[in-house]
């Protein structure tokens, strides 16, 4: 069985609000692309992965991504260069940035933090998707 990492040898963390303004709702994999294409298109390859952006929460405009600590400013100036997707202009705009899931929620997106057993028991109410 593997051990976790202790807190001092895991990558430091940082989460991002954002609000996408696009003329159609966009799906969780769309938004991920248009992240990812971004970063590739301005920092390459090696620039994705330092920052390793990772999507936790999206409800349309509104979404949280997580990533490295030390590559904010590089997601940053990533998003304000992306203008257009699926040849449609698009506007990613950053709310705030924050150390934890639960101050993002509550300060920039002032939607009350619900802890996560409380959303995996909701799950399970609702049961399977067919």
């Amino acid at each position: 069985m593997l051990k976790t990492l202790p807190p001092t040898l895991r990558e430091k963390k940082r989460y991002v609000a954002l609000e996408i303004i696009y003329e159609m709702e966009l799906s969780q994999k769309d938004v991920i692309s248009v992240v990812r294409n971004a970063l590739l298109n301005y920092s390459g390859v090696l620039g994705c992965s330092k920052t390793n952006p990772w999507l936790i929460d999206y409800n349309h405009p509104y979404g949280i991504l997580r990533i490295s600590r030390e590559e904010v400013d590089t997601l940053r100036s990533s998003l304000s260069l992306m203008g257009e997707h699926k040849k449609k202009p698009i506007n990613i705009r950053i709310i705030g940035i924050s150390n934890s899931v639960k101050h993002i929620r509550e300060k920039f997106l002032h939607v009350p933090h619900e802890p996560y057993y409380k959303v995996i028991q909701k799950l399970k109410r609702k049961g399977p998707k067919k």
